[in-house]
């Protein structure tokens, strides 16, 4: 399994115009195939009318499914400048529609190229790049009299809070990097004698940086 990766941190939508033809550039992240199959979709939905919905995605981190289709553009002018930003910037798990509404002029083929290129590209801008990492989720039942010393250590140990609730006892899920999480128990297991055993209950991947 693999520790990192680059995606788009938010779905996010463009437009921009060449020759009177309208490009939507549709951006999202995805985890599969048919979650990128259902982005697809949802674009055809919403603009049903349009002369094309080109599309490229790489989903899956395990087997790395990567898809593309000019949808009716001349070969190698729509679905392989969407899939080219996104190698270019190595991003999986996000698929990229981009819906041309043809404006009556014919751009050519550089020109095509030039508009896909520059429609995925905004959008996955807009979208965000981030780089994602395995996380641990850590789950907590702490004293109320030994809380404030296991929250500064969960701070300071770079944990993100996925969810608190005060119950009998402080109830806390957070997510810490796969590699630190052993520290981070060992940690909390002596800060609180012992009273206070971390639960690891799943891993998952979460940005490492601030969303936009």
């Amino acid at each position: 399994m693999e520790a990192t990766f680059r995606s788009v941190c938010a779905a996010a939508e463009v437009e921009i115009e060449r020759k009177r033809s309208r490009f939507i550039g549709i951006a999202a992240p995805v985890h599969s195939a048919a979650e990128a199959e259902a982005v697809i979709g949802r674009a055809r939905e919403r603009y049903p009318d349009a002369t094309h919905h080109c599309y490229a995605y790489r989903a899956d981190l395990e087997a790395l499914v990567v898809r593309m289709s000019d949808a009716g553009e001349p070969q190698g002018t729509a679905g392989r400048p969407i899939l080219e930003v996104l190698e270019r910037n190595a991003l999986v798990n996000v698929c990229v529609v981009v819906v041309r509404y043809f404006g009556g002029t014919l751009l050519g083929a550089a020109g095509l190229v030039r508009a896909y290129s520059a429609a995925a590209a905004e959008a996955v801008e807009r979208a965000g790049i981030v780089p994602f990492a395995l996380h641990a989720v850590l789950s907590l039942e702490v004293d109320y009299a030994d809380w404030p010393r296991v929250e500064r250590a969960l701070r300071d140990g770079g944990a993100h809070q996925l969810d608190l609730a005060y119950e009998a006892n402080v109830a806390v899920r957070v997510a810490v990097l796969r590699e630190r999480s052993a520290a981070l128990e060992g940690l909390i297991r002596n800060l609180t004698a012992g009273r206070c055993v971390p639960r690891a209950v799943e891993e998952r991947y979460l940005p490492t940086a601030p969303t936009p």
